[in-house]
């Protein structure tokens, strides 16, 4: 059996236990609850690295479902700081700053998923602000083919920014 099919057996079987555990360290909050349990099992179809074995799914679920809550009031705790710092010293010194680092983290999120050339092109470009000729000749790559990796990156980070 491949980890796909395992990891779906067991959400048929057990999805609703887990449900009911995450809402209940959510405070009840279900539509929390349903976000987080849809991304572990998200997480676990999308690491296709490590072989998982149907004996410790279910502990790995529950610790990753643990991680995942601790990671969602980590993320309360920090947007209500800078909910109460913008109230103090106004939305528009502190908001543009939030959303930069927010769209940053996102793209830089979204780069991890592509190859590491690509990642490297549209990092240059972007931090570096490097044109193609630029980085062709830091990294010593043809100049068509520095130009189809950033177009690459820009399609993938367009596509993350467009569902934002």
């Amino acid at each position: 059996m491949n980890n796909c099919s395992i990891i779906e057996r067991y959400y048929r079987q057990h999805r609703d236990e887990l449900l009911t555990f995450v809402s209940s360290r959510l405070g009840g909050d279900v539509m929390a609850a349903e976000d987080l349990v849809q991304e572990l099992f998200l997480r676990l179809l999308s690491d296709g690295r490590r072989p998982i074995a149907e004996a410790t799914l279910g502990s790995l679920a529950y610790t990753m479902a643990r991680h995942l809550v601790t990671d969602h009031y980590r993320r309360r705790y920090y947007q209500h700081l800078y909910e109460q710092q913008a109230q103090l010293t106004g939305y528009d010194d502190i908001l543009p700053t939030v959303y930069a680092r927010e769209t940053i983290a996102h793209i830089e999120q979204r780069l991890h998923h592509l190859s590491e050339p690509v990642a490297e092109v549209y990092r240059l470009h972007l931090y570096g602000g490097m044109k193609v000729g630029e980085i062709s000749r830091c990294l010593q790559q043809d100049y068509k083919a520095v130009e189809y990796r950033l177009g690459q990156a820009r399609r993938e980070v367009r596509r993350l920014l467009s569902s934002c």
